[in-house]
């Protein structure tokens, strides 16, 4: 169910009945010169879409934050970088919100790696306003079993840039496609030459082996993933053994 398609009194009734509210979040950035900008923003939307497919009327899921924090790129054209501070209480006011209407558990559907920290604060923050929140963030969640599918991860790379294909081939510009098989040796770190370093490009990855087949089989993947993650908060199963 679309908070933003029903009346409040359809969504007083609603609130009775559903648990569980999905607010999906991302980010207007530069995603290599192949991906669009709204490809963090286009991915939780789908994720999204696939859920409700499947539950129905079972989860709420709520209007996106489409901006997310993301310093490292805000110097390529048309990326937007919100302050970490105005993201976090915007997170924490939202869940708050529909803490307060009924709901017991807040999913935050993240598409943007730069948002992950700050999320972790807005889920501490709504638990103390009596809610259990969560944030699922596709490519660390579920990184085991995306490996089982692209050989390599990164931003805008094979597993994202896949994905986007699944979405839209036409918005993926192949003569744009550039590869950067580097990363941060460890996380978090940031310094002058940030960007240079771990983002030359927008990119790091190798986006030539993405493929449509290969978003499909991640998005059937994740969708399976994300009813077992959901199910589980909605029944306070939030603990594996330690192996």
């Amino acid at each position: 169910m679309y908070a933003n398609r029903i009346t409040t009194d359809a969504y007083r009734s609603a609130s009775s009945k559903i648990d569980t509210v999905i607010i999906p979040v991302g980010s207007l950035e530069a995603h290599g010169h192949h991906c669009p900008l709204g490809t963090d923003n286009l991915i939780p939307e789908r994720l999204c879409q696939d859920i409700e497919s499947r539950l129905r009327d079972r989860v709420m899921i709520v209007p996106p934050v489409n901006y997310g924090y993301t310093p490292v790129l805000d110097q390529f054209p048309g990326s937007v970088s919100i302050p970490a501070e105005t993201l976090i209480a915007l997170y924490t006011e939202i869940g708050r919100a529909f803490v307060k209407w009924g709901a017991k558990n807040v999913v935050f559907m993240n598409g943007h790696g730069g948002n992950t920290p700050l999320l972790r604060v807005a889920c501490d923050r709504i638990a103390a306003s009596g809610g259990t929140a969560a944030a699922i963030s596709w490519w660390a969640t579920y990184s085991k079993e995306i490996l089982g599918i692209c050989s390599t991860q990164g931003h805008a790379g094979e597993d994202e840039t896949s994905l986007v294909l699944a979405i839209d081939a036409a918005l993926v510009d192949p003569k744009g496609t550039r590869s950067h098989m580097k990363k941060a040796f460890m996380t978090p770190i940031a310094g002058p030459g940030e960007r240079a370093a771990f983002y030359p490009e927008a990119v790091n990855g190798d986006p030539s082996r993405a493929s449509a087949e290969k978003g499909e089989r991640l998005f059937a993947m994740i969708l399976e993933k994300n009813l077992e993650y959901i199910e589980r908060i909605r029944r306070g199963d939030l603990t594996d053994d330690i192996l």
